[in-house]
C-alpha cells in the first residue's frame, strides 16, 4: 500500500506538471488550496484525474465519491489515499 505521502507526492507532481503545461502559474502547492483558486478547469481536472488513475490503477470517483465532493489539493490526495487503501485491503 502506498503511504499518504506518497499518494499526495503522485498526487501533486501530477497537478503541477498539468499546470505547468497548461501555462497557468501559481505559488508553490501546499495542499490547502481550492482547486478553482490554483487555475483548474473542468477540463483541466478531467485531465488530472485520467492521469492519476493511470498511475494510481485506482479511480475514487467511480463508485461513492462524488467529484464535487472533492474541493482542495488535500481532499483530493484524501480521495486518491483512501481509495488505494481500501482496494488493497479487498
Amino acid at each position: 500500500m502506498l503511504s499518504e505521502e506518497t499518494t499526495r507526492t503522485i498526487v501533486l507532481g501530477e497537478l503541477t506538471e498539468l499546470l505547468a503545461e497548461a501555462g497557468v502559474e501559481h505559488a508553490p502547492i501546499t495542499g490547502a488550496e481550492r482547486l478553482t483558486d490554483l487555475g483548474l478547469t473542468s477540463l483541466l481536472l478531467a485531465r488530472l484525474i485520467i492521469q492519476l488513475e493511470a498511475d494510481t490503477g485506482v479511480d475514487p470517483f467511480a463508485e461513492e465519491l462524488l467529484i464535487s465532493d472533492v474541493r482542495t489539493v488535500a481532499d483530493l490526495v484524501g480521495a486518491y489515499h483512501g481509495t488505494l487503501s481500501r482496494s488493497i485491503a479487498v
